[in-house]
């Protein structure tokens, strides 16, 4: 069983534009241990990013952000993906959707799912979702997650999507219990 991270819409306008937290920014440290562990031990590292365009449906209630080939749907530069990394963009709230990100999983027979990013309580939460229904067992990383709306989130993943909830600081450990090591 292999193993892979997500990165979720880590990019300048949640993190320094126009849909920035406070939390959003306190999460980078832990995320960059995140993928560094990861790249360490040479498991997958994919980034997926939001890249709209004016017809998107979430335009309607978010108003413009991560505009495709704008400075805010670019991956912040202290996350940025190293060679070889894929990075694919969504229009939707979920990773899944329209995106080949199952089919980029599947041909790396990837079985388990490790997340982090923004938002735990939208586009963390439908792509976590859709890889429940995939049939991933997935890995949300506390530490590096922040929630927008709903900041108890982690019950939620937990009770309806079987989800494990660590830290940035267990990712190697749990790796290793996974065989990925």
């Amino acid at each position: 069983m292999k193993s892979a991270l997500i990165v979720v819409d880590m990019l300048n306008d949640f993190i320094y534009g126009t849909l920035r937290t406070p939390e959003a920014a306190a999460i980078v440290p832990s995320a960059r241990k995140a993928i560094e562990t990861f790249r360490g031990t040479h498991n997958d590292v994919i980034y997926v990013s939001d890249s709209h365009v004016g017809s998107d449906v979430e335009m309607k209630l978010w108003g413009e952000h991560a505009m495709k080939g704008t400075w805010g749907s670019r991956i912040i530069d202290d996350l940025k993906p190293a060679e070889g990394e894929v990075v694919i963009e969504k229009h939707f709230y979920s990773g899944f959707r329209e995106t080949g990100l199952n089919e980029s999983l599947s041909s790396r027979e990837i079985n388990n799912i490790f997340l982090l990013g923004l938002d735990a309580d939208i586009c963390v939460r439908h792509t976590t979702a859709d890889a429940f229904y995939i049939g991933f067992q997935t890995y949300i990383v506390r530490d590096a997650v922040a929630a927008r709306i709903q900041k108890d989130w982690e019950n939620y993943f937990t009770v309806v999507y079987g989800s494990k909830i660590i830290n940035a600081d267990q990712i190697g450990d749990e790796l290793e219990r996974l065989g990925k090591l």
